[in-house]
């Protein structure tokens, strides 16, 4: 015992008790070294086992509610490769919109000059039959700064409420989709805050009217890329935010990506970003993505002197008439991966004469990008997993039955192209 215990250590003053209060902390060291170890261990086993369960247990994305919806609109000038379309594949049919009717004043709407006048009423008899929506297009033909004129005068605008109403009902129509967008590219953007606000009270309070007869409202629109409002923010005169409490259904206009030059008509990146942007500022049960099946086909260099009565000018082309068309040039169409498109290039010659009878002739060089069965997959398939409710083709009668396949395999919920995984 300290204090009584006389013995002296040979190191001189060290009491025995001294000595082992300092070997204590050596003895905890080493405690805490080993519960260290330990914890290391316990850890790894963890995080592997996290790993390996992972790897064994992969949970395989689900959409959230049904499959994707599909639409589509029947052009006035096509009806009835658009109605053999729509008959043949029916059964995948949500709502077909009669692509064939404008407005030029708050009080008309009124059938384009081309429209076969039996065509509406054999789409709405065989949609009636097949459970189908039926609904009429309209298009805002007036001059630049009318329509914004009507909207914003509280008379001309209910007017135009009512026109459109009384042409819904007596039409046999199921709803409506309004393809305004006059505001987007003939007014000018110095106009769009003004706009936007009356294009918001002129949906309400013609959605209160429609909805009360049993009736849809749709928009079409082109597309934004975020709320601020900016150069950068698309086309904002058309409050998304605001649409999506109001109308039924919004349809982005995803397309048309190129135009006056040669490049792809909705690359899948372009596309991804908008639909992504659309859905933080609107409900995704009411985003519907249009989808192209159609392509350009550009004039990109000439020799020689081309006849004036073939001026070479870009030209329009369908699924159908861009594969054919490759076909007979004997090219391939090549799988652009980037742009999730197909693309090919040919060279045709053109003879004629000029004013005075002489001979003229040219070799054209031109460039096709176009949509095949494989970008519609892609495309539906991003309305897929990003839980729209659906997507609206670009038109019927321009596609070819591949592009229902792949629209099929997308609502399976299909990955890859051709789809040879169903997992995720």
């Amino acid at each position: 015992m300290k204090g009584t215990d006389t013995t002296q250590s040979s190191t001189g003053d060290t009491d025995p008790g001294d000595v082992q209060e300092e070997l204590e902390p050596s003895a905890h060291n080493s405690h805490a070294t080993l519960r260290l170890v330990a914890f290391c261990v316990v850890a790894a086993l963890i995080l592997a086992a996290v790993v390996v369960y992972g790897f064994t247990h992969t949970t395989r994305w689900k959409r959230h509610g049904p499959p994707i919806t599909v639409a589509g609109w029947a052009p006035y000038w096509q009806t009835d490769s658009a109605l053999a379309t729509f008959n043949s594949n029916i059964a995948l049919f949500s709502e077909v919109s009669m692509f064939a009717y404008s407005t030029k004043s708050a009080d008309s709407v009124t059938a384009y000059d081309g429209l076969d006048p039996n065509a509406p009423l054999v789409f709405r008899r065989d949609a009636r039959a097949g459970r189908v929506g039926f609904v009429a297009s309209i298009v805002d033909a007036t001059k630049p700064h009318e329509m914004a004129a009507i909207l914003a005068d509280p008379a001309t605008r209910s007017l135009h409420v009512r026109t459109i109403l009384q042409f819904a009902i007596e039409g046999g129509f199921d709803g409506i989709d309004l393809d305004y967008e006059n505001f987007a590219f003939n007014d000018g953007k110095e106009t769009w805050a003004s706009t936007r606000p009356m294009w918001v009270v002129f949906l309400t309070e013609l959605g209160v009217g429609l909805h009360a007869a049993g009736k849809t409202l749709t928009v079409s629109v082109p597309p934004v890329y975020d709320s601020l409002q900016t150069d950068d923010s698309g086309y904002w005169v058309y409050d998304f935010a605001a649409m999506g409490k109001i109308v039924d259904h919004i349809r982005i206009m995803a397309y048309d990506f190129s135009t006056a030059a040669p490049g792809p008509i909705a690359p899948l990146d372009w596309v991804t970003k908008l639909v992504k942007a659309t859905r933080a500022l609107a409900p995704a049960d009411r985003l519907v993505l249009g989808v192209p099946v159609y392509g350009y086909d550009w004039p990109v260099a000439v020799t020689g002197i081309c006849p004036t009565a073939d001026k070479p000018h870009r030209k329009n082309l369908s699924t159908k008439s861009a594969l054919e068309l490759a076909a007979k040039k004997g090219v391939v169409a090549v799988w652009d991966v980037v742009h999730a498109e197909r693309t090919f290039s040919y060279s045709e010659q053109l003879s004629g004469v000029d004013a005075a009878g002489a001979a003229m002739t040219c070799t054209v060089n031109r460039t096709v990008w176009f949509a095949d069965a494989q970008a519609v997959f892609e495309r539906a398939r991003v309305a897929h997993r990003q839980d729209l409710s659906g997507i609206s083709l670009w038109s019927l009668g321009s596609d070819d039955p591949t592009v229902w396949q792949a629209i099929a395999a997308a609502r399976a919920g299909l990955t890859i192209w051709p789809a040879r995984n169903a997992t995720s």
